[in-house]
């Protein structure tokens, strides 16, 4: 094993081939196919490589200081032959850090085809990328690896800890995990405060993990990306857009902490710990924020379910999605209002719910469990579902929920091929549907306010279909 140790005259002495070479310019490790590229730029700034490789020599000359206060920890390790560790860090400005002294950025790829790739680009300061951990691994077989782009420009943006993991066997149908991370953007001047703490992505014996992250703007906070796939069961895709400010740093609550989703966590599979071969792939989500203040939350497990696109353009919403099963599938429209709480749950197969928003303040749920439900819920208007401005149950609608219980807001469906479509325009109406059975069906339109409507369908096969036309309506239906 050969080592190339901190910036100063060392160098030419301990790492070996480097008799004779500058030590005034940047590094360029380089080791038959495997190659450290390295733009050293601050006073402090320390590298500590590590290699492990049969017979091959090292050379190294030491980097140029271009700046103050950076810090790069490295140590990559490749113990077979034909593999390949890259890496590239550019930092420009002061106080940034790429690792952390003691617990390097580490690239792995122990016994396999091209491994892993990193490249970080930090210009400002008070940059942070992968303290206390950015760790790539792909053991053996016939990975293709990992690979990182992480950008951060300008002031005070933390990446915080990213484990990219494609282990054990490599990957039919390979390459492994890829992730993109931007925070800030100098061209536009919104680069502030920015956070991303904890990305996993796994792999095992899937094709692999997609992440794209983008975020501009001040304050906002995302704290968790789980992806995994194991078992061959196809990739996972996760995109997130924040543009907006201090979105994603709270809690969830109502309706939207009732689906099981937690703020700001976005899974996708949980961690394979045992290294077995359980279906967990194949999750797509795609989230973009333009707002300010709002909440969200995703979580995903098992394989081929979709959240579509999910778009907050309006401030302070709260969203939370949580889909358990196969092949289950959440589309919400633009959320272009303000104050709206929404929780969406799918639990079992093939469910389907579409939601769209528009306007402000509303409160609701769609919770669905079994196989091959559908449901349709548009809302345009203030204060409707269950809120603070909404009526208070009463008459028929009151009895029917008592007697079915049906909850104000939450439109649920239990059992196989169900399915509800409803749409509220207008404020301040109060809604709840309970299906529980088999092939039942409600389809409702309610215009104007104050309307209140609970029905509930026990068993299977029934049909249900109302309209609410003016304010003051009231509605029952118990079958």
């Amino acid at each position: 094993m050969s080592r190339g140790g901190s910036i100063g005259g060392e160098c030419a002495a301990s790492c070996g081939g480097g008799a004779g070479r500058d030590v005034g310019r940047p590094s360029l490790i380089s080791i038959r196919e495997k190659s450290f590229t390295h733009l050293m730029q601050g006073n402090d700034m320390q590298i500590f490589k590590t290699f492990l490789m049969a017979a091959t020599a090292l050379s190294m000359t030491a980097g140029a200081v271009l700046a103050d206060d950076n810090k790069a920890f490295t140590n990559q390790v490749n113990s077979s032959a034909n593999g390949s560790n890259t890496a590239l860090v550019t930092q420009s400005g002061k106080n940034n850090q790429a690792g952390a002294a003691g617990n390097a950025m580490l690239q792995k790829n122990q016994g396999s085809k091209v491994g892993n790739n990193l490249d970080i680009l930090q210009s400002g300061d008070n940059n942070e990328i992968g303290v206390v951990d950015l760790s790539q691994l792909t053991e053996n077989g016939n990975s293709d690896g990992n690979s990182a782009d992480l950008t951060q420009k300008s002031s005070g943006n933390v990446v915080g800890k990213v484990d990219q993991r494609d282990r054990f066997g490599g990957a039919p149908n390979a390459p492994g995990n890829i992730l993109t991370i931007v925070q800030g953007d100098l061209n536009d001047g919104a680069s502030d405060g920015n956070t991303i703490n904890t990305v996993t992505q796994d792999k095992h014996k899937g094709t692999g993990n997609t992440a794209d992250v983008s975020m501009s703007g001040a304050n906002n906070t995302i704290n968790k990306i789980t992806q995994v796939s194991t078992g061959g069961e196809g990739v996972n895709t996760l995109d997130v857009d924040i543009s907006g400010s201090n979105n994603g740093n709270g809690t969830l609550s109502g309706f939207a902490a009732s689906s099981g989703a937690t703020s700001s966590e976005l899974l996708q599979g949980y961690a394979d710990v045992n290294n077995g071969n359980a279906d967990k792939g194949g999750n797509s989500a795609n989230l973009v924020i333009s707002g300010h203040g709002n909440q969200f939350g995703v979580t995903q497990e098992f394989f081929d379910n979709s959240v579509g696109t999910l778009t907050i353009a309006g401030d302070n919403n709260q969203l939370g999605v949580a889909q358990v099963g196969n092949t289950n599938t959440v589309s919400i429209a633009t959320i272009a209002g303000d104050g709206n709480n929404i929780g969406v749950e799918q639990i079992g197969t093939t469910n389907t719910a579409s939601v769209s928003v528009l306007q402000d303040n509303n409160a609701f749920g769609v919770q669905q469990n079994g196989s091959t439900n559908d449901a349709d819920i548009s809302v345009d208007g203030n204060g409707n579902g269950l809120t603070s401005t909404t009526p208070t149950l009463s008459g028929d609608a009151l009895t029917a929920a008592g007697a079915s219980l049906v909850q104000a807001g939450l439109v649920e469906q239990q059992g196989n091929d169900n399915v509800v479509t409803a749409s509220f325009t207008g404020d301040n109406n109060l809604f709840g549907m309970l299906q529980d059975g088999n092939g039942n069906n409600i389809s409702g339109t309610v215009a104007g306010s104050q309307n209140q409507a609970i029905i509930a369908q026990v068993g299977s096969s029934n049909q249900a279909s109302f309209s609410q036309q003016g304010n003051g309506n009231n509605l029952g239906v118990n079958q």
